[in-house]
């Protein structure tokens, strides 16, 4: 994420049944303007839990034209109210306002940290770290 520019960038990885394959990768990138929240509970028998989306919506509707995963939470307790809180938390930092100073659970999350072995492009690597 990159609030001076208001851009959100993606690194998506296309799972295979073939876990000793490489799985393709997808960079996008998108406009906070566009992207919305979604919380959902599947229920479906791999993917228990609530899941938070980033929904993509062409400019001025509501009309969903691409999503993207989160943050998923397997747990069944409070885990819709982290997703809120982790929603929130991405709001508040991309509108430039004060955030809490000690979080709740100090660190990040490993499922949070990119794989060591995967890059960006060096032009996206460029725009998601500099200032327009």
């Amino acid at each position: 994420m990159n609030r001076k520019r208001q851009k959100i960038y993606i690194y998506e990885y296309k799972h295979t049944f073939f876990p000793w394959l490489k799985w393709p990768v997808t960079i996008r990138s998108y406009n906070w303007a566009d992207v919305h929240g979604e919380i959902c509970y599947p229920g479906a028998r791999l993917d228990m839990g609530y899941q938070l989306f980033g929904s993509v919506c062409e400019p001025g509707t509501n009309n969903v034209i691409a999503r993207f995963i989160i943050a998923k939470d397997s747990r069944e307790r409070s885990s819709r109210e982290q997703l809120c809180q982790i929603w929130s938390y991405l709001c508040v930092y991309m509108q430039h306002d004060q955030v809490v100073a000690e979080p709740d659970s100090p660190g990040r999350p490993d499922d949070w940290r990119p794989r060591k072995a995967d890059q960006w492009p060096a032009e996206m690597e460029l725009e998601s770290t500099t200032a327009p």
